[in-house]
């Protein structure tokens, strides 16, 4: 048998066409055959599978993207109702101090400079359209709505211990008007407004004065309803407006920033203290430069994300921010 020979007869058009194979080479023929026949089944399955897989991966990732969708949609909706809650809170601080007007009583000095900051008013007042906003661009995180609601906590807790005053001395002030002894004069019909604006601070390395003159036209925290929070304070003032350091220390990065702020400084003042001043339209200072509190760092402008003329002041403090105003 191992020496026969396998013939193969194929006919067509009206001829027959005869193939001799050992059969060496017929084995080999079947053999060869079967191998492609199994790699052949073996690349049908394993294309199958990979096709299987790569949708099990896509729909993987779109849970994912849906998840992380809703998980933002749930923190800007949180956010906006922080918002309302800061806003309903502003609106009861003006009620109250319009009763303690109202009531021959001054508003409380704890309150004023967190709710209505007041920088140095400026020689020449802003043009009317200067009312000039921005900051860095960037999605809510957690953290931002968590510090948001710290805030309002915190200003929820002053409220009430201020209500409380108020309460007491419009008692005090009942019982001696029942007395016949009402003493007058208790308000002057104007607040001291020095008293919100702070003092310089005997460090000079401690920034305690404003950086320019101007008007707050978006302080810090939750803003635009709750769909944004802002780091910093806006003052808006015109094109041009000189900018200082608000303290002594070394420019730590001087020139454009793309994520928002514009023609940015940044000044180390020491001991983990940072300063921030955004949307400039001429830095006049170079990274690593020596300054002082009050020295002239660049001018007022519109660069980056901004709708008009101001400043973006920051403070950082060991890389954290904080609420520039606590510091004024």
């Amino acid at each position: 048998m191992d020496n026969e020979n396998y013939e193969i007869k194929i006919t067509g058009g009206g001829k027959e066409r005869r193939i001799n194979l050992s059969p060496g080479l017929f084995k080999f023929g079947a053999v060869s055959l079967a191998l492609a026949g199994i790699i052949f089944v073996g690349s049908c399955g394993y294309s199958v599978y990979s096709a299987m897989h790569k949708q099990k991966n896509i729909e993987i990732v779109n849970e994912v993207e849906k998840a992380g969708e809703i998980r933002q949609e749930q923190i800007l909706n949180l956010s906006k109702k922080a918002g309302e809650l800061n806003e309903t809170l502003q609106n009861l601080s003006q009620r109250e101090n319009e009763l303690r007007i109202q009531a021959g009583l001054n508003p409380p000095k704890e309150d004023k400079p967190a709710e209505n900051p007041a920088p140095p008013e400026s020689e020449n007042p802003p043009e009317e359209n200067s009312g000039g906003q921005g900051g860095p661009v960037g999605e809510l995180s957690v953290e931002d709505v968590s510090e948001a609601l710290s805030m309002i906590e915190e200003r929820t807790k002053t409220r009430i211990a201020s209500l409380d005053d108020f309460q007491t001395q419009i008692k005090a002030r009942r019982d001696t008007l029942a007395a016949g002894a009402f003493i007058s004069g208790t308000y002057s019909g104007e607040f001291d407004i020095s008293k919100f604006r702070g003092t310089p601070s005997a460090d000079s390395h401690y920034p305690s004065i404003w950086p320019v003159n101007g008007v707050v036209t978006s302080p810090y925290g939750l803003r635009w309803g709750g769909t944004d929070f802002h780091p910093g304070i806006d003052i808006a003032n015109d094109m041009g407006t000189p900018i200082i350091a608000t303290a002594d220390g070394i420019v730590e990065y001087a020139g454009w920033n793309s994520g928002g702020y514009g023609n940015m400084v940044d000044i180390n003042h020491g001991n983990g203290i940072m300063t921030r001043y955004g949307h400039a339209s001429q830095v006049v200072v170079a990274t690593g430069q020596a300054v002082k509190r009050g020295q002239l760092i660049a001018y007022m402008g519109s660069t980056g994300f901004s709708t008009g003329p101001h400043v973006h002041y920051e403070v950082h403090i060991n890389g954290q921010r904080v609420n520039p105003v606590s510091y004024l």
